[in-house]
């Protein structure tokens, strides 16, 4: 017994001194190796300082998330795991079945669909409470200062799928290539300016070659495939008012966010081990 004590002592000794010598700084007393810093600095193409200021925002980041206890249950990874399929216009079987063949595992797919949904979550609760929505005066001026870059397509080219049955138009989005029943089918090119605003900015913001999202078209559903936008002209206000909040908003979380873990970082107990060459 004695001796086994004994061995397993050296063991733990000798391993925690090989990953002393390969950490680099510890945040709050977690640890960010070398391996780590050059890994980022390799795969993201990004200086050495930038590589560590970005993993010691990270680090913070899974400190908050744990202190805050934000969680990804399975759900909520396969739910978002469909959105991509289906985004990339797949079933979710067909979109594994592509992953494994681009050499990717289902398993690290799911991981970054997990971390990513719980920084996510830490970001709306760090914008949530905090950010004031811009009023009319705001926008107009925003708008202003940047018409010339709110240009959207004359027209767009679009595939118009509508059904009694919003669950028929979600089997069609996700098995595209498939003629499913009681789905009224209709090619159509759609001057922008004579439809709803928020139509028209829907099918300008769907990529093409993608499905809109399932619309309540009040006794019916429907939903659009966007094929090809063509044309250009300048918008005005009330057309691009929608976009202009969003980039508003955006800009707003944003500024919040740095804002935020600025002071983190500054308050954070990070400790310089070893630097990186």
């Amino acid at each position: 017994m004695i001796k086994y004590l004994t061995s397993f002592a050296l063991v733990i000794t000798t391993s925690f001194a090989g990953v002393i010598g390969g950490i680099s700084m510890t945040v709050d007393n977690e640890p960010i190796t070398l391996f780590e810093i050059q890994s980022y600095t390799q795969q993201n193409k990004v200086p050495t300082e930038e590589a560590v200021n970005r993993l010691i925002q990270r680090k913070i980041e899974e400190i908050e998330i744990r202190k805050q206890g934000i969680i990804a249950s399975p759900y909520e990874v396969d739910k978002k795991m469909k959105e991509i399929a289906q985004q990339n216009g797949m079933t979710e079987a067909q979109f594994k079945k592509a992953l494994v063949a681009e050499g990717h595992s289902e398993k690290r797919i799911r991981q970054d669909i997990e971390e990513k949904f719980k920084r996510d979550e830490l970001y709306k609760k760090i914008v949530g409470s905090s950010l004031k929505k811009p009023d009319e005066e705001e926008l107009q001026s925003f708008y202003d200062l940047h018409q010339s870059e709110f240009n959207m397509p004359t027209s767009v080219d679009v595939v118009e799928y509508i059904s009694a049955s919003k669950e028929a138009l979600e089997a069609q989005q996700k098995q595209p290539m498939v003629n499913i029943p009681n789905i009224e089918v209709s090619q159509k090119t759609v001057a922008l300016k004579t439809i709803n605003p928020q139509l028209a900015q829907l099918l300008v913001q769907t990529p093409d070659g993608s499905f809109t999202p399932v619309l309540n078209l009040g006794k019916v559903a429907g939903m659009f495939f966007v094929q090809n936008k063509t044309g250009q002209e300048n918008v005005s206000f009330a057309m691009a008012k929608q976009a202009i909040f969003a980039r508003v908003m955006k800009s707003k979380e944003q500024a919040a966010l740095i804002e935020y873990f600025e002071k983190k970082k500054s308050e954070a107990n990070v400790k310089v081990i070893r630097r990186p060459n």
